[in-house]
């Protein structure tokens, strides 16, 4: 089974605005959306990941690491796309 490391950070450009990556090493490619820490984030990153799993029609799993310097901060989005 395939597992998604989905990287998290903030996007110095847009304050309250975040950035998840994820690196394909397959294809030597990086995937990335941005989104608020908010229900149109939590959207956004769903659709996210919904696009990346369709990669891997056999299923996978999502893992993500979320920047330290954004960890003080509730990031609620990433638990509200996960219970999409």
């Amino acid at each position: 089974m395939k597992t998604f490391e989905i990287e998290i950070t903030a996007n110095e450009g847009k304050p309250g605005g975040y950035i998840a990556r994820y690196h394909s090493p397959i294809l030597e490619a990086v995937y990335t959306v941005e989104f608020p820490n908010a229900i149109t984030g939590a959207v956004a990153l769903h659709h996210f990941i919904e696009m990346l799993k369709t990669r891997y029609p056999s299923g996978g799993a999502t893992r993500f690491t979320i920047h330290p310097d954004i960890r003080p901060q509730p990031l609620t989005v990433v638990r509200d796309a996960l219970a999409m």
